[in-house]
């Protein structure tokens, strides 16, 4: 679970996924990394971390990304999956046993949540619905992948797939789920998307500057990776 200054919902967040996850019986472990946040997040992880036997905060002091937390947590992690999952909960974490048995059930190396699919009940402002489904268009023409959101932090990865993978990604911020997601096609893996079970809320705004960074992003993973085939 990445997070950047979240030390308003981090405690909550971390019981939360845990009672969730114990409630299942799944052997599991929670890895929090601290991206460099600001706010005292990590004192507020570590605090309400040691009453768990199975989770873990980790982190550095300067701000690199979603996709550099990501990794960094991936190589602290000592299970067979990795889930990726927001810190803020925007996707409730009663995602996670659904992601985990179209996991199994389809024989899938990488779950994906779909905050579009049909099924799904996504709660968002006209602009950040638009400003997705047309940086999603985007992604589709570009790369030629066939998915209808690569953006949704809710993803389920099977540790074969990261290292595989992993070394050959460089995108750190904004677009580092496209280059997951491309290079496990171009490696063959199999990727299942499913809806979200609960209400997905997306409160957060995107600033002009990160739009274009987004954009700017894309078209490096474009340059190094091509488009699938």
């Amino acid at each position: 679970m990445p997070v950047f200054d979240g030390s308003s919902y981090i405690s909550r967040s971390i019981h939360a996924v845990s009672e969730l996850l114990k409630y299942y019986s799944f052997p599991y472990e929670i890895v929090i990394v601290d991206d460099g946040s600001r706010d005292g997040t990590r004192f507020k992880a570590l605090e309400i971390a040691s009453r768990y036997d199975n989770v873990r905060v980790v982190g550095y002091d300067r701000n690199l990304g979603k996709g550099a937390a990501f990794l960094y947590g991936y190589r602290y992690s000592r299970g067979d999956v990795m889930v990726l999952f927001d810190a803020d909960l925007d996707i409730p974490p009663q995602q996670i046993p659904l992601l985990l048995a179209v996991m199994e059930g389809a024989q899938a190396d990488v779950v994906i949540t779909n905050k579009w699919h049909p099924f799904s009940r996504t709660v968002a402002s006209n602009l950040r619905r638009f400003l997705s489904k047309s940086y999603n268009a985007l992604v589709k023409l570009l790369t030629g992948l066939n998915l209808s959101d690569t953006q949704t932090g809710a993803k389920a990865i099977k540790r074969y797939v990261l290292d595989t993978i992993a070394p050959k990604m460089r995108a750190r911020r904004y677009a580092f789920d496209v280059e997951l997601l491309l290079l496990a096609v171009k490696h063959g893996f199999k990727i299942a998307e499913v809806p979200s079970l609960k209400d997905i809320r997306l409160s957060s705004a995107f600033r002009p500057r990160e739009i274009a960074r987004m954009f700017l992003e894309l078209l490096s993973i474009v340059y190094r990776h091509g488009r699938v085939r």
